[in-house]
């Protein structure tokens, strides 16, 4: 399958939402993961340390935008997941806590990646092209 390079404005774009995770997901997590408590241990503690881990990774996205498009492709995968499971049946019921909107509105920024993500270009590398063989 031929391989249609993307476009210098479509590689900027990409590199947008590759800097935004960057940077506040390093905000965000590298203190908590470097100035923790001792007795720091589950649920939250992988939390961070997965989110610190993507704040990496995206550090990497920022030279190689396209070769880490699976990045993006999680991070939105997981947003959408949420807003549907979480944000919406609270919304709907009406049930909406501080902490509840808090991160509905940091979800919802799965938009920005929504428009970066280059689909066509997904649809044909990730659905038709053939996979790598099993054996």
């Amino acid at each position: 399958m031929e391989d249609v390079a993307l476009s210098l404005p479509r590689l900027y774009a990409l590199r947008f939402g590759y800097s935004l995770l960057a940077i506040f997901l390093a905000i965000e997590a590298w203190p908590v993961v470097l100035n923790h408590e001792s007795s720091w241990r589950g649920t939250e503690s992988l939390f961070y340390c997965v989110l610190a881990a993507i704040s990496l990774l995206s550090f990497v996205g920022l030279r190689h935008p396209v070769t880490m498009l699976p990045l993006l492709l999680f991070e939105s995968a997981w947003k959408l997941i949420w807003l549907g499971a979480v944000a919406l049946p609270a919304w709907l019921s009406d049930s909406m806590d501080d902490e509840t909107w808090g991160y509905t509105v940091s979800c919802l920024l799965v938009v920005i990646f929504l428009v970066a993500v280059p689909w066509p270009y997904v649809y044909r590398q990730y659905v038709l092209t053939p996979g790598e063989r099993w054996r």
